[in-house]
């Protein structure tokens, strides 16, 4: 019995669908515009928090030591920055390393600094990385604080500017995500309305001779599942290669400064999460737009 109703629905959905197919196109294409639009977003997004990482990540506390101090209270030192909230790695450089450092750095122009390894200028200092950006100026200010600590470095101002556009950037895109979920749910659930209201003389008659509801919405059910899936494996689809193509261009032209995610960890969830929304909003605007017609 329950085989019969199932492949009445299925046949009644894929009747609805051919007689309907203009309007049927019409809603999986809404479907496929909204789902590819909130992919879109959702691709940013995820870039965005991607990028902000990467810059957090290089974000460092430069902790001065005074001259001459002594090897045991540097080790000492070591320690109490070790137990500071927030840190998650502490490297000490001594003044010779950071010397060959900036040599390296400066080139052809290494030679301006020629003869300052017997009388070498620069302090030794620790480098801090914290556990993320916002916590820098609280390290910062507990480091400078321990005895043997001439002065703290770490781009005041600068790093407090950067949480600041992190953080609006993500709470941008998820806004964003959000927004275009809900337009997604409103014009699909609109759209398939119309299918439903094209058919409205059919679900009186079969309310009349006593078709229980699961029955009448069956159908549109099944039909709201197929127009879903559809534009949901569209949009996916176009997703999937205009983000691959658009990621092989920035490789090719060697783009140092940005790297876009390509971990398939990341993606495949994303892009399975769409076909999902696809199938979930497509059976819930059918269920939604034939509940009125039901209840009346």
């Amino acid at each position: 019995m329950a085989l019969r109703v199932l492949w009445r629905w299925w046949r009644e959905a894929l009747v609805s669908l051919y007689r309907n197919a203009w309007i049927a196109a019409s809603a999986a294409g809404m479907v496929l515009v909204t789902l590819f639009l909130l992919g879109f977003v959702a691709l940013f997004a995820l870039n965005a928090a991607h990028f902000s990482r990467l810059i957090e990540n290089q974000v460092e506390v430069a902790v001065f030591l005074q001259d001459d101090l002594a090897p045991d209270l540097v080790r000492q030192l070591g320690r109490e920055l070790r137990q500071i909230t927030g840190v998650s790695k502490v490297t000490f450089v001594s003044k010779e390393e950071a010397l060959a450092k900036l040599k390296r750095d400066l080139g052809d122009r290494s030679g301006l600094l020629s003869g300052l390894e017997e009388k070498n200028p620069l302090p030794d200092s620790f480098r801090l990385r914290p556990t993320s950006a916002a916590a820098v100026p609280s390290i910062a200010r507990e480091a400078a604080a321990l005895p043997g600590v001439e002065k703290v470095r770490y781009g005041e101002g600068v790093v407090e500017k950067l949480v600041k556009i992190t953080s609006s950037v993500r709470i941008a895109a998820l806004a964003l995500v959000a927004l275009f979920g809900l337009a997604a749910v409103f014009l699909i659930v609109t759209t398939i309305r119309l299918s439903i209201l094209s058919r409205q003389e059919e679900i009186g008659i079969m309310r009349l001779l006593g078709a229980t509801n699961w029955f009448i919405r069956g159908p549109f059910v099944l039909e709201g599942l197929i127009i879903g899936a559809s534009g949901a494996f569209l949009a996916s689809g176009l997703l999937y290669w205009g983000y691959t193509t658009l990621v092989g261009q920035i490789e090719h032209a060697a783009l140092v400064f940005f790297r876009p995610v390509t971990e398939a960890t990341l993606l495949l969830p994303l892009f399975g999460a769409i076909v999902g929304i696809g199938f979930f909003i497509g059976a819930l605007a059918s269920m939604l737009s034939v509940h009125r017609f039901l209840t009346v």
